[in-house]
């Protein structure tokens, strides 16, 4: 779970390392001055995450799946619309918010168009820490960290691809961590999906055996 959060952080961290380098201290300042709101929905997402998982593992524990698929549904949509209300706030005031954050002038116009990005692609960070913490209370902590690595990876090459190749500058170091959280939850998804049919049946079976 540390080695996750850091890497949660490492989205942000590449993404100034390429465009610092690729592009120019301008959009640095820019990627920089979204730090800092970047990460409290990223721990706004942990957290959530977190209590859900208290409650699921309960379920899980006592071999209620029932009550246990439930409750993962009820956590999906809930946060689901929590992103989109917070996401939806982000996108008509993230000017004013880089106002308030004393954002350079110069790098106010770009700082909006990355943190507008971010802000669309905000379903899918939640999504995945959602369901990260699910692993985790099912016990299968490594799945979603081998898949934050692999989402990791994979934004690095997005970035380099859109900010050298495609010429997008900031925009393109935002739609690249969109794209990565976006595979890394859809992937986590269909695991856990595929976790809560065996784990019908292993119940099933039970009943068959009782």
């Amino acid at each position: 779970m540390i080695i996750g959060n850091l890497f949660q952080q490492a989205y942000t961290i590449v993404d100034s390392a390429i465009v610092g380098h690729y592009v120019g201290e301008t959009a640095l300042a820019a990627v920089g001055a979204s730090y800092a709101l970047t990460s409290i929905f990223i721990c706004v997402a942990i957290g959530g995450g977190i209590g859900a998982s208290v409650i699921i593992s309960q379920h899980f524990g006592g071999h209620a799946y029932s009550r246990m698929k439930n409750s993962i549904r009820t956590a999906m949509l809930s946060f689901l619309l929590i992103s989109l209300l917070l996401g939806g706030i982000g996108l008509c005031f993230s000017r004013q918010i880089m106002e308030t954050l004393n954002t350079p002038a110069d790098a106010m116009d770009i700082a909006v168009i990355y943190l507008n990005i971010y802000f669309y692609g905000l379903p899918f960070l939640f999504m995945y820490n959602i369901l990260s913490s699910m692993f985790n209370a099912l016990g299968e902590s490594r799945i979603p960290l081998y898949l934050l690595i692999f989402s990791s990876v994979l934004n690095i090459f997005l970035d380099l691809f859109c900010i050298i190749v495609l010429k997008w500058g900031c925009m393109g170091a935002a739609i690249a961590t969109i794209i990565a959280q976006a595979v890394s939850g859809i992937l986590c998804f269909f695991y856990i999906k595929r976790k809560m049919q065996l784990l019908r049946l292993e119940r099933e079976n039970m009943i068959i055996q009782k």
